[in-house]
């Protein structure tokens, strides 16, 4: 009786010491200031969403899109497929309080 509380009283001690793996889970980088979400697609194909506030302007967004997808390829021909979050030349003036939507992109690294 004394061992089966004992293998239980271990295996639940790992259990509870397994790391959980979220794939939402939104990431910070320090040098450009911004949040992101990165998921990978296949071997050399990933999901970059870059998320937007208001105090974030397109350009740092943006820039951070091209850094990363470098950082993700190390090594240029490297494709950037934009599905959403580029506002209209007009958006600002149109509507001056729209939350502006994060930049979503797939990132395609060049075979090796």
């Amino acid at each position: 009786m004394y061992k089966w509380l004992t293998l239980l009283a271990v295996f639940t001690l790992v259990g509870c010491a397994t790391p959980t793996v979220s794939t939402n889970q939104s990431e910070w980088d320090f040098d450009h200031e911004v949040r992101f979400e990165q998921k990978k697609l296949s071997d050399n194909k990933y999901h970059l969403v870059v998320i937007s506030n208001d105090k974030t302007h397109f350009s740092r967004l943006a820039t951070f899109l091209v850094r990363k997808s470098m950082d993700l390829c190390n090594q240029y021909g490297f494709k950037i497929e934009i599905l959403s979050g580029v506002e209209g030349v007009d958006d600002r003036r149109g509507l001056p309080n729209m939350i502006m939507p994060s930049l979503a992109a797939n990132v395609e690294c060049p075979s090796k």
